[in-house]
């Protein structure tokens, strides 16, 4: 269990969590200089069971509400620290609020520096709290008088927090490894430290991590959990990660990052939000606040898009798209909390419901309502809705890093859900049924429109057929409904168009005749035809009167134009793609150079990127920048 003390400044908590656990939490020399905690502070006991009971003690001055934020995103339960002689203070009142928002639902109080006070007053400051509590969800947290000075009540107090730690249940292992870096350091003979609280999964020594946002692959080398040397953390555990990688070094990480395993790789600049202003707010929020975003341990400025609305009352929640300035890393569930642009009072709060959001379109009727079914923990559920709503299926690899899946999840979900799985080279995609079939008709009628709008054409080419309808279906879903009619016979394939198996192309006479011609040449050619100035002499005809019929031949999906001065038959460039196929196959990688090509072909340098990149248009290969790949 993970607490952390709340309440205004010089309330006595790092006091009080000396006394409790012998630790001194401040341990810079100014805050001891001072007087004053400025930044995070811990400390741990050993609770019934062998589970160790962790403290993080937060700063209590308004100044140093970022670095409390830091230090409560992922704790368990909440020390409240209420002076007997001053009451309830203006931070006091934050930092509750903070934790509710945070979601944090369990706690006790320490009315401390009891013995400065009469037992009259010591009533009283209890009822104050009472008052405090009395609508929040910390309304019957018992409340123990103590005093740091005198030990009097710290051991009843003690004894309540080591009853409540083996009360509490363990918090969720499942999902990946997820740790919020709250501070990183460098220790002689070991190298770079980051320590956090842990919000998701395990780990062990020698796993292989990411660094976000930067994207650093880095290996973890030793770890300490709950203040002792460990071979596993689990979620809900402070732990410090001793790592090592290439490049890394203390420069390469601060406050706010992520260290999380790759299949929670994620990255965000936008986030769409369920946001709840707090009821003390004296005016709405309104659309576009600027604001300050605490999220896991990192503070980043944003904006407030807020969706469906232009302002928010106070006390209401609503949804939003919040719109960072840098990005960070973030998935569903994850609570925030959102301060005003200066940095001075609380805002409000919320949960991370979808961490991928689409930049246009946010605040369309069914984009809200699709928002408002994915704000559910229930994974099976959100899914079933996003497939209920998208036309265009759910891809499972951007939906589990989302929801921070493991892969083993991410394939039970998928094999549970109602709707069809489609295999592609990048993950698989989910589509509802009633979807799919939509999703056909809209093809089949694509190609019929074709047919009608140029009945001399053979048909759409699959990419631009992708194209056409790319605003309504993804390429991938496209590429599976026109294999799955392809097998149906509702599509057949010539050459590289697309056609329905009742439509006869019908050219005119004079382009048939020239067609016949210029074929005989190029079937003639194999892999390397002529340009055209030379197929035109062949010919006998005019260059430019060529060029303008052997366009309009192109178009019709008769001939392949690679070049500006090159036509292929369309035969020939399934030849050079199984050119590539083999290339491709033959290499472990899966992957091939130009060189390679060049070689296998015999086409020449020039011609072979003329190729490449006609089969790269045609999405037949894809290239890296520096190597291509069967798409």
């Amino acid at each position: 269990m993970i607490i952390a003390t709340a309440g205004h400044v010089d309330h006595g908590k790092t006091a009080l969590v000396r006394a409790l656990t012998g630790i001194d939490t401040d341990r810079t020399e100014e805050e001891k200089r001072r007087g004053l905690t400025i930044d995070l502070g811990f400390a741990y006991i050993d609770g019934p069971s062998g589970r160790r009971i962790g403290f993080v003690d937060v700063p209590g001055h308004e100044r140093f509400i970022r670095n409390m934020l830091a230090g409560v995103a992922a704790v368990d339960f909440v020390l409240l620290v209420v002076a007997a002689d001053d009451g309830p203070m203006p931070q006091t009142r934050e930092h509750l609020a903070i934790l509710e928002l945070l979601g944090l639902r369990h706690g006790a109080v320490a009315l401390s520096k009891a013995d400065r006070v009469s037992g009259e007053r010591l009533d009283q400051a209890a009822d104050e709290v009472a008052s405090l509590l009395a609508d929040s969800p910390l309304r019957s947290a018992p409340v123990f008088p103590v005093s740091a000075q005198t030990d009097s009540g710290v051991e009843a107090l003690r004894h309540h927090l080591t009853q409540r730690s083996a009360e509490m249940p363990w918090r969720s292992r499942e999902g990946n490894f997820r740790l919020a870096v709250d501070r990183s350091f460098t220790v002689d003979g070991a190298g770079l430290v980051v320590t956090g609280t842990a919000f998701a999964g395990s780990v062990r020594p020698g796993t292989q991590l990411m660094l976000l946002p930067a994207g650093m692959p880095v290996r973890v080398r030793t770890i300490h959990g709950q203040g002792q040397p460990r071979e596993q953390v689990f979620a809900g555990e402070r732990c410090a990660l001793n790592l090592a990688g290439s490049g890394l070094d203390r420069n390469s990480i601060r406050r706010g990052d992520w260290v999380v395993e790759s299949p929670a790789n994620l990255v965000s600049e936008r986030l769409d939000v369920n946001i709840h202003l707090c009821a003390s707010e004296s005016r709405p929020l309104q659309h576009w606040t600027p604001v300050h975003l605490h999220l896991g341990a990192v503070d980043v400025p944003a904006r407030v898009a807020l969706l469906g609305q232009r302002e928010l009352a106070p006390g209401m929640p609503g949804l939003a798209q919040l719109v960072l300035d840098r990005p960070i890393h973030a998935v569903q569930g994850d609570r925030f909390i959102v301060r005003d642009q200066s940095a001075r009072r609380t805002l409000g709060g919320g949960l991370v419901i979808d961490p991928q959001p689409a930049r246009r379109g946010r605040s369309r009727p069914e984009r809200l309502a699709l928002l408002r079914a994915l704000d559910t923990a229930d994974h099976a559920k959100a899914l079933q809705a996003a497939l209920d709503q998208s036309l265009t299926g759910v891809f499972m690899p951007d939906f589990s890093r989302s929801r921070n899946l493991t892969p083993e999840q991410t394939q039970v979900l998928a094999e549970s859900a109602n709707a069809l799985r489609i295999t592609t080279r990048a993950g698989m995609l989910l589509i509802g049924h009633a979807q799919w079939q939509a999703g056909c008709d809209q093809v089949r009628d694509a190609v019929d429109r074709w047919h009608q709008a140029q009945p001399a054409s053979i048909g759409p080419g699959e990419a631009g057929l992708g194209t056409r309808l790319g605003r309504e279906l993804s390429a991938p879903l496209v590429r599976a409904i026109i294999r799955a009619l392809l097998d149906q016979g509702q599509l057949t394939r010539q050459g590289f168009s697309l056609r329905r198996p009742d439509h006869t192309p019908r050219l005119e006479a004079e382009d048939a005749a020239l067609l016949a011609r210029v074929r005989s040449v190029l079937q003639a050619a194999g892999l390397r035809p002529p340009i055209v100035g030379e197929l035109a002499e062949q010919l006998g005809l005019e260059r430019e009167q060529l060029v303008e019929r052997l366009q309009v031949l192109s178009q019709f999906g008769y001939l392949e134009r690679i070049a500006p001065n090159r036509y292929f038959l369309p035969e020939t460039v399934q030849a050079l793609a199984g050119i590539a196929a083999d290339l491709s196959r033959e290499s472990p990688e899966g992957m091939f150079d130009a060189a390679g090509y060049r070689d296998r072909s015999g086409i020449g340098r020039n011609l072979t990127i003329q190729v490449l990149e006609h089969l790269d248009r045609l999405g037949i290969t894809r290239f890296d920048g520096e190597r291509r790949g069967l798409r």
